[in-house]
């Protein structure tokens, strides 16, 4: 593994995301990663279940301290360098750049359906940021996809994904704002479409995603307005042309 990450692998546990939490609290370092074959109580956002047969998929926590601490940020380049990892496994990068994308806020598609999905938890002072990112590899329930469904180059099993996540995260992590921001822009297959957003307040918006802002927030503009949409205020977001 790369020599700025300490890697931890636990054949089995209730959640990575849990376990490092409490890892960060007792002091581990900047970039530890915790990668388990196997979660009993993995969980994705709004304490949705996460499925993954054993050793078949990466399910891994990543923790990053202040100053790199700020969550939508680690949500990003996180977010991009699983892009670009997978990529890299790809045997057409060409078809490879027009099928895996990122569903806003914090999804990975392949083919326009799910293949990864990430959740985030930080301290009350955010001192530290625990960013969990399962990606199926060869197993993906009936409604997702998985990385074997493409022509890879190479086998690929999880600790070679995870290899070359954390190898990516190095590089994106020197990435100025700006660019990250526009990389991520470049890789959202949510922009330019009409969405519907549930909120967590019950409220339901329909209209353009038309751009990100520069913090995280997806701009929706609909017939009277425009509205700015945090990651936080989101139960489900979905193409409002396909419902």
């Amino acid at each position: 593994m790369p020599e700025s990450w300490v890697v931890q692998r636990v054949a089995e546990t209730g959640s990575t995301n849990t376990d490092l939490f409490g890892g960060a609290q007792n002091g581990a370092q900047h970039h530890t990663a915790l990668m388990a074959d196997n979660q009993t109580a993995g969980r994705g956002r709004l304490d949705r279940t996460w499925e993954a047969q054993s050793g078949a998929n990466l399910l891994v926590s990543l923790l990053f301290r202040e100053p790199h601490s700020e969550i939508s940020l680690c949500q990003r380049v996180v977010a991009v360098s699983a892009v670009r990892a997978c990529r890299k496994f790809i045997a057409d990068n060409q078809v490879a750049s027009s099928l895996i994308n990122l569903k806003w806020p914090n999804d990975l598609l392949l083919n326009e359906k799910k293949f990864g999905g990430m959740l985030s938890v930080a301290n009350t002072e955010q001192t530290f940021i625990v960013v969990g990112i399962g990606i199926n590899i060869s197993w993906a329930p009936e409604y997702a996809a998985k990385l074997k469904d493409l022509k890879l180059r190479q086998s690929v099993e999880p600790l070679e994904l995870l290899h070359t996540l954390l190898e990516q995260i190095d590089v994106v992590e020197k990435l100025s704002g700006e660019q990250l921001h526009d990389e991520y822009v470049d890789l959202l297959a949510t922009l330019n479409k009409k969405v519907r957003v549930e909120l967590t307040n019950g409220h339901v918006i329909t209209g353009r995603a038309t751009s990100l802002e520069s913090d995280g927030r997806l701009v929706i503009e609909t017939e009277d307005e425009k509205i700015l949409i945090d990651t936080g205020d989101v139960v489900h977001l979905r193409d409002a042309n396909h419902e």
